[in-house]
C-alpha cells in the first residue's frame, strides 16, 4: 500500500515538475514580440495588392489594435474566454478547453511597396481583412 501512494506521489510530482518547465519556457523563456497567443492568418499576393486574413472567432472588434508601419504589421487584442450561458451558483467543470483566449499579437514582416496611406481593413464573420496596396511603379 505504501509502494502505491508512493508511485503516485512520484507521478504527480513529475507531472508538476513538467507544467512548471513548461511555464518557464513559455513565459521567461520565449523573447519573441508577441504576448498570450498568435491568431492564424493567411497571406495573399495579387497583382497591385496583399490581402491578409486573420482568425479572429469571438474577438470584440473594439478589443482589436492594427498598426501598420513601413515593414511591419502588427495586430493585437485581447479575445475572452468563451461559456455557455450559466447562472454563477451553477457548478461547471471544464472538460476541453481548446479555444485561445487572453491576450493576443501577431506581427507580420511587409515588403517595403506597400502604400501606408490607403490600407484598408473589414471585421466580418470572424475574420479581420487587411488590404495593403502595393505602391504605384516609378
Amino acid at each position: 500500500m505504501k509502494t502505491a501512494r508512493r508511485d503516485e506521489f512520484n507521478h504527480l510530482a513529475g507531472q508538476i515538475n513538467k507544467i512548471f518547465d513548461q511555464m518557464w519556457q513559455h513565459h521567461l523563456g520565449d523573447f519573441s514580440p508577441t504576448e498570450g497567443w498568435a491568431p492564424p492568418i493567411n497571406l495573399y499576393q495579387l497583382s497591385r495588392r496583399i490581402e491578409v486574413c486573420v482568425d479572429l472567432a469571438g474577438v470584440e472588434k473594439s478589443s482589436m489594435n492594427v498598426q501598420v508601419e513601413p515593414g511591419r504589421l502588427t495586430i493585437r487584442g485581447l479575445r475572452i474566454a468563451p461559456e455557455p450561458p450559466h447562472d454563477a451558483s451553477e457548478p461547471m467543470r471544464i472538460l476541453t478547453m481548446e479555444i485561445n483566449h487572453g491576450p493576443f499579437c501577431r506581427v507580420i514582416k511587409l515588403p517595403s511597396q506597400i502604400d501606408l496611406k490607403r490600407i484598408e481593413s473589414e471585421y466580418k464573420q470572424g475574420l479581420l481583412w487587411i488590404r495593403l496596396p502595393l505602391r504605384e511603379p516609378g
